[in-house]
Order: C-alpha cells, then structure tokens, then sequence
C-alpha cells in the first residue's frame, strides 16, 4: 500500500497545495460566545505592546507561502525568505536555533534548523538514519538533545506514529506511538520536565485531516497514553505545555462554530475557557509567556485559516482577562512560539 501525503500536512497549517485543494473562507460557521466567556473591550497598544523576550512566527500569504520572523526587543524582523520554510517555528531550549521544515518539499521529508543568530544562516538540515521514514519535526526536548516527530514510511503504513531521536546524528530512533494505517499521532510539545508529550490523534485524511481528532497525552517511553480532550472542546492540531507543567492550552479545530482558548490539566481534568472573543472572533495558535502568566494567540475574522485572512495577535492573563493587542499588521499570523 502507497500513501502519498500533502506538502502542507505537518501540523496542517495551510491549504493542501499539493493535492491542489484551494483556499476558501466559504461555508464558515457563525461563531458564539463560548458559555462562562467574559465579554472584553481588549487594550491596544500598537505593535509588540505586552511582549518580552521573542516571539517567533510566520506570515503566511496567498498559496500558503510562508515567512518566518520574530518580535523582539529589536522590533520585527524577517529571519527567511518567503517560501524557505514552513509549518514549524520552535526555539531551541537554549535559544540559539529554530527548528523548522524546508520550503522545497521532497521526500522523504526531513526538518531542518536555522540560526537565529547568524542573519545570513541558512537552513541546516536534521541528521537522520532511515532512509525511508518521512520525519516532520515538530519539539524539542526540554534539554535540547531530542526531537519528536511525526512520522510514516511511504510504502510501509504500519510504521506510522510519533518518533523521537537525537539531536545531534539523528540516531537512539524510539517509537513513542503506534497508528498503523493513513491517519497520524502529531506531537506537540514535550512536558518541561521532558517525560511526556501531548499529542493530537487525527480520524481524517488529506485534504482535511485534522477536524474530529482529539488530544493525548503519553509518556516519552510511549507508555500510558490517555486522552484529554473531550467531544464539549474540539481542538486543533496544537497544544502547548505551561512552563510549570500543570495546564495545557489549546484553540477550536477548523471551522468550529466557537472558537475559544481552553486549557486543561495533563489529566484530562479542569478544562477551561481562558478566552472567547464576544464578537465572533476565532483564536489561533495559543502559548504561554515564558513566565506562564500570559498567553499569546492570534484573533482571526472567521473559523476558516486556510484562507489566509488578516489577523491581530493578542496577549491575555493566562487566568482570562482582557486581551492586549501587540500586532494588528495586514497580515495572516500564525504558528507562534513566545521564548525568553
């Protein structure tokens, strides 16, 4: 059996372009307050307002053509070209690389870092040792020495599952998951201490894969996976783990009728509306300050991403709050990882 894969499928952050699906903000559902939401004016105080240390991220523009930069104490700045890379922004532990996937898709597909230090750095690829194996990347460990990815063989579906391995030559590769067949495990994000991984467990193929998953979570040794979200929060295929390991915080799956900032405890318990904009906004791509006190997500017009349209990025109290405006640029935003 031969399953093909989408050049966009890691972490679905854009428009299957390689199966030729098309962008469209069409047959949108209306958004509602979530029940509990608080409704906010929110604080505007212009471009990086309400930030510290870095916050990386794209802007993605008409056929998913992606650009990666970062906020700072320097202001904003561009860190590729557009189209180099895509889909993954993640920091290095020790601030020093960005791990990433290339832009030029070929399989089998492997990651890549970048840099941030160097602003003529080009993308270093990741060592790997199977030949056959695509490896999307998508954390870091907490001490920087692993990766995990997301992963299947091409030809060999029973392979399918998340791996971690090596930093340094791509080797020690561990099966953390099992899911033979053509849907995926996606990690993402590692526990601070390193010994577990959220992860989102998809039900659907391309061109649309991630709608009607759920959230896991299993330990780094692939034992006692259990599941954490429930039918009441759909997410998406993003989750990020707060810097004291008590919550994790996650947004709605595309196209939901709501779309709200929840956290939740790694046991599945104490699921929480953090944030519901009372105008139908839909929220993207939550993660916490450094610190943990705050979380940072981007306010879309619609529940519809794959179209790309302008969006303001937002911080709010990680307890919920009001919402302080830190980019309301004439861009899509996305894909956000705020560091020291």
């Amino acid at each position: 059996m031969m399953r093909t894969r989408s050049a966009g499928l890691a972490l679905a952050l854009g428009c299957w372009v390689a199966l030729g699906a098309g962008c469209s903000d069409t047959d949108r559902a209306v958004a509602e307050p979530a029940p509990g939401a608080t409704a906010v004016t929110p604080s505007r105080t212009g471009a990086g307002g309400g930030l510290e240390g870095h916050l990386y991220f794209t802007h993605t523009t008409a056929g998913d053509v992606q650009t990666l930069l970062v906020t700072d104490a320097g202001g904003t700045r561009e860190l590729t070209a557009s189209g180099a890379a895509c889909c993954v922004v993640r920091a290095s532990p020790d601030g020093n690389r960005i791990l990433t996937l290339p832009g030029d898709f070929a399989s089998p597909l492997t990651g890549a870092t970048l840099d941030v230090a160097d602003d003529a750095a080009e993308l270093v690829p990741l060592p790997r040792t199977d030949p056959s194996l695509n490896m999307v990347p998508s954390a870091w460990s907490p001490d920087g020495t692993r990766i995990a990815y997301e992963a299947w063989d091409d030809d060999d579906p029973s392979r399918t599952g998340i791996y971690t391995a090596r930093v340094s030559d791509g080797g020690d590769v561990v099966r953390v998951t099992t899911r033979p067949g053509t849907f995926d495990d996606v990690p993402l994000d590692y526990s601070p201490d390193g010994d577990q991984l959220v992860f989102y467990r998809s039900v659907n193929s391309d061109p649309d894969p991630y709608t009607g998953g759920s959230l896991w979570v299993v330990n780094a040794d692939g034992s006692d996976e259990h599941q954490i979200s429930t039918p009441e929060a759909p997410p998406t295929v993003w989750a990020r783990w707060s810097p004291d390991s008590t919550r994790i915080v996650f947004a709605a799956e595309r196209l939901s009728e709501i779309g709200p900032i929840w956290t939740v405890a790694p046991d599945g318990s104490d699921l929480t509306v953090v944030y519901q904009d009372d105008e139908g906004g839909f929220a993207i791509a939550p993660d916490w300050s450094p610190d943990g006190s705050r979380i940072v997500f981007g306010l879309d017009p619609g529940n519809d991403e794959f179209a790309h349209p302008p969006n303001v990025v937002y911080v709010v109290p990680a307890e919920g709050g009001v919402p302080v405006v830190v980019d309301d640029s004439d861009t899509f935003k996305r894909s956000f990882d705020w560091v020291e």
